[in-house]
């Protein structure tokens, strides 16, 4: 009788599983593109650069899951280089392992438990690198309407570089 129990709730909990899982969807939204530019910095190696203000915009009515933002990062020069993607949650202004750069409106901030690698952009002489943003930072920066999403930036030429975030596309996950 005791293996027939076993059995029968591990069946139960089998069953349940799958009825979660079918209670999960996925939407893919498409995103508008987006231009930033880099000035030529240091190699930022072991420190991340993130904007003074966050990403803002209105929380999704549920919490998702799970986020994936795929697309292609466009240079308007080649490049041999890779940029890496991190997002906080923590304002950088309250993070004592973070410093003002008061010659442009961002702070660098040394790599630490706030900090979520979230992808990587790799250039090898060309002008465009596909791209994948993820992460429980991300994940939960959508939940929350906000965050912070920051480089860290390895061999860029003199000058300005502007960067082209084209063909994004989010896909979130929401359910049980």
């Amino acid at each position: 009788m005791r293996e027939g129990f076993r059995i029968g709730l591990k069946s139960l909990v089998l069953g349940l599983g799958f009825l979660l899982a079918a209670c999960s969807f996925t939407v893919t939204v498409t995103l508008p593109d987006q231009t930033f530019s880099a000035q030529a910095l240091p190699d930022t190696q072991g420190e991340i650069l993130y904007p003074k203000n966050p990403a803002t915009f209105d929380p999704p009515p549920v919490s998702p899951k799970s986020v994936v933002i795929q697309g292609t990062l466009e240079a308007d020069q080649p490049l041999n280089t890779t940029l890496a993607f991190y997002v906080r949650l923590k304002d950088p202004k309250t993070d004592p392992g973070c410093m003002d750069l008061s010659i442009i409106p961002a702070y660098a901030c040394s790599i630490g438990p706030y900090d979520e690698k979230s992808g990587e952009a790799f250039f090898n002489n060309s002008s465009s690198a596909p791209l994948t943003l993820t992460g429980r930072n991300l994940t939960q920066g959508i939940a929350q309407g906000q965050f912070w999403l920051g480089l860290e930036v390895q061999g860029l030429p003199q000058g300005l570089v502007n960067f082209t975030l084209k063909n994004l596309k989010a896909t979130v996950t929401v359910g049980f």
